[in-house]
């Protein structure tokens, strides 16, 4: 990696572990994290492959804040290193909470259909998705009972989360909700809107304010209403819309609901660790780990060069960018969730539709190498990304690459070819050793596949 790229993952990482510290989740992903469900309903999990990430709300009415961390007030300095991680400038992390709310009025999804959103994913080979159904702002995409913060109060109570699911199963999707159970607008006036540790606390106009002390009997009983409240709008979540596949928590539960009760309501559904902190599959965010799991997992990563809600100059990063993050990711056995976000009408732009059209040209040659597939011996015993399959191996050399392929450890094979052309490579094999290279006028500044065959299956150890 280079020395500029390098450092712009360290800033990310540490924004990443920032917000995760003030939201309650745990950066220590262990063995002990996975409870993995053996219901027969959610063991589609592990060979999904590639979902989409829908980050949604207010913030993207004015495109001009990051959503719910956008009103987040930062110590002089650190607004403008956040913001040239994402190449943008310090002025969009400007709005106060009273500012970012007020954008309720305004939200109005005008052109909305998410069923142009899932039939394009779906051509492009993603098998679930995820939509934010309340992020850290407290605004809920449905008209909720609970709470008076959701559409129910605004846009004549319009249930956007419904018509995701409609969306998501007229096109054969997996359905995900994200949820936040940190809540900034149930507890506004009990919570500082200044990032990390900032002193003194400030309220709804970034101005200094003394937050009320509790006695412990008021504490406790504070601490009840907004469990139930909580409790109320995940049980809505997992009754309303029938067979859900993922919740997606962000952020600490607070104890407001057992896994055992989530499960009562919907007995199929796979939940992330960061409510409770275990579950069925772990969640890194904007880097690839730097250890193999032993369990099921996925990578989540802004696909946009924004942040993770919609901004208004968004760019999206080349489909070499997928691609090389997408088979890394299914090269140890996990799943990958690009984000994108849509803009204030409910539209996602032409880029969006442009790489998924990338990603399905790319699929019909080349999908075999990442579907119904185990896990390589990269990077032990490979320089590039490696699936494998009965006995074929895939090797991946993605857009940067430049030089051998070099893998250790294997017999020699009875063919080397390039998938999408069908091309024998020359190669040479001595000891253990396979290398071959792609010849340049194969290259291509997508991802090229070599499938490796040999007589019988290799030892894929590490």
């Amino acid at each position: 990696m280079a020395t500029t790229e390098k450092r712009d993952n360290d800033a990310m990482q540490e924004e990443v572990a920032g917000q995760h510290a003030q939201i309650g989740v745990a950066q220590a992903i262990t063995p002990e994290t996975f409870q993995r469900t053996t219901h027969p309903d959610a063991q589609w999990y592990p060979q999904a492959g590639l979902g989409l990430f829908f980050h949604w709300g207010l913030s993207s009415v004015t495109g001009q804040a990051d959503l719910s961390w956008g009103m987040m007030k930062r110590v002089p300095g650190s607004a403008e290193n956040n913001m040239k991680v994402h190449g943008l400038p310090a002025v969009q992390t400007g709005l106060t909470p009273n500012q970012y709310w007020a954008q309720a009025e305004r939200f109005n999804p005008d052109k909305y259909d998410p069923n142009k959103w899932m039939a394009a994913a779906k051509r492009a080979g993603v098998q679930y998705a995820v939509l934010t159904t309340k992020h850290h702002d407290g605004f809920a995409m449905w008209p909720s009972e609970y709470g008076d913060f959701n559409t129910k109060n605004y846009m004549g109570g319009r249930d956007l989360v419904g018509e995701y699911v409609e969306a998501c199963r007229a096109n054969g999707i997996k359905i995900g909700f994200y949820y936040s159970p940190p809540d900034w607008y149930y507890n506004r006036f009990h919570q500082s809107f200044g990032y990390g540790d900032m002193k003194p606390a400030l309220g709804l106009d970034h101005e200094p304010v003394e937050l009320p002390v509790l006695s412990a009997a008021e504490q406790a009983e504070w601490d009840a209403g907004f469990r139930a409240y909580l409790r109320g709008q995940i049980e809505e979540l997992l009754t309303r819309y029938g067979k859900i596949d993922i919740l997606w928590f962000d952020g600490r539960c607070y104890d407001a609901i057992s896994f055992d009760r989530i499960r009562e309501l919907q007995p199929g559904i796979l939940v992330n660790p960061r409510g409770h902190g275990y579950g069925d599959f772990a969640t890194p965010e904007c880097s690839f780990p730097k250890k193999r799991f032993s369990g099921w997992w996925e990578l989540c990563y802004v696909f946009s060069d924004g942040a993770w809600g919609y901004l208004d100059h968004e760019t999206y990063k080349p489909i070499g960018w997928l691609l090389s993050e997408f088979v890394k990711t299914r090269s140890w056995d996990g799943n990958f969730l690009p984000n994108v976000g849509p803009d204030p009408h409910g539209e996602l732009p032409d880029a969006f539709y442009k790489r998924m059209e990338q990603m399905e040209e790319w699929m019909a040659h080349s999908g075999e190498s990442v579907v119904g597939t185990t896990a390589g011996p990269w990077p032990d015993r490979s320089n590039v990304a490696v699936t494998c399959k009965d006995t074929a191996w895939y090797a991946h050399v993605d857009w940067i690459f430049d030089g051998t392929v070099e893998i250790t450890g294997v017999d020699a094979p009875e063919s080397v070819t390039m998938l999408r052309t069908g091309d024998a490579l020359s190669y040479e094999y001595t000891a253990g050793v396979l290398k071959f290279a792609i010849p340049q006028a194969l290259r291509t500044n997508r991802c090229d596949v070599v499938k490796i065959v040999w007589a019988q299956a290799q030892n894929t150890d590490v």
